[in-house]
């Protein structure tokens, strides 16, 4: 018994162990960087700028939510505003959990507790996050063309074979859905899990391509929201498409379980980047603050008005 609880709690420990990893990395970069010059930098900040940057940002997460429902919720017989509140939370959730898996967690207890079976939940939202994951690949190809240096040309040509890879991956995984699906074991939970993703792709085409179209819109929505904060501390030279580009490529960090949300990680590849295109560290590490602020405030902020709305609703 004590067994089962010490491996119920590694988990559990080893997410707030990765999270603090993740911030002492950031303090250790804020401290290299000077702390003092980055105060200065955050102290300079042009409020107007930080303002579209928070319009940004419920921009692209409203996107996302939209994303997500029209491809695993649209015909469940949920409606977007009950949706719309457990995606908010979920993506609160995402911020303090390792990898991009926090929100699609959430999304898929949500949907379950409304009779969309587990497995169900998962492979549609899986097609969703695939498919965020193939165009955030594909866009890093971009750093062949912005970059003349070798290693974040190297990381281009990476991200255009990673891009390669999952549809490769989607061709071969088709061979595995005529294998028979029988009992609830896990890998039977994950055939259906799969099952249920070719599903999708194979019988809503027009819900991909609308998956396809808004995930490349809110990649296009998170680079502005990066090009306004660079520009909320006096980084003019940086062209929006660059932003774009070198903040989604850099953000492909947060998808491996290193660290909440890419902490520290995320950031460490955005000093070097952006750092090649002439923006100081200083200005680099006081925009991803001011983006960690502001995501932080808005999913919170948010999740705590939908639960004492739930709580108000209920009485």
């Amino acid at each position: 018994m004590t067994g089962e609880k010490s491996k119920q709690r590694q988990p559990w420990a080893r997410t707030v162990a990765l999270s603090l990893a993740g911030f002492v990395l950031l303090g250790i970069l804020v401290w290299l960087v000077n702390p003092a010059r980055v105060a200065s930098v955050l102290r300079n900040a042009n409020p107007g700028w930080i303002g579209l940057t928070l319009v940004g940002v419920i921009v692209a997460t409203l996107l996302g939510a939209i994303n997500s429902y029209l491809i695993s919720a649209v015909n469940s017989g949920v409606k977007f505003g009950a949706f719309l509140g457990a995606y908010w939370s979920a993506w609160a959730f995402g911020q303090v959990v390792p990898g991009q898996v926090g929100d699609l967690i959430g999304i898929s207890l949500f949907l379950r507790r409304r009779g969309l079976g587990l497995p169900m939940a998962v492979g549609r939202l899986g097609v969703d996050k695939i498919i965020s994951l193939f165009c955030t690949f594909a866009l890093s190809g971009l750093l062949i063309v912005i970059f003349d240096e070798p290693v974040p040309r190297i990381a281009g040509v990476l991200g255009v074979l990673a891009a390669c890879g999952l549809l490769a991956a989607y061709f071969f995984s088709l061979r595995w859905s005529e294998l028979p699906v029988n009992g609830h074991g896990l890998r039977n939970q994950f055939m259906h899990t799969l099952h249920e993703a070719h599903v999708v792709i194979e019988t809503r085409p027009f819900i991909i391509a609308a998956n396809l179209a808004l995930t490349l819109l809110k990649l296009a929505v998170i680079g502005f929201c990066y090009w306004t904060t660079f520009r909320a501390f006096q980084a003019a030279a940086l062209t929006p498409i660059e932003a774009t580009v070198v903040a989604n490529s850099a953000g492909l960090v947060a998808y491996l379980p290193i660290s909440a949300n890419g902490v520290g990680t995320v950031e460490a590849g955005g000093i070097y980047l952006f750092g090649l295109l002439g923006v100081a560290p200083s200005v680099v590490i006081a925009s991803y603050l001011t983006l960690r602020a502001v995501n932080l405030a808005l999913a919170f902020g948010g999740t705590i008005l939908v639960l004492l709305l739930s709580a108000t609703l209920r009485r």
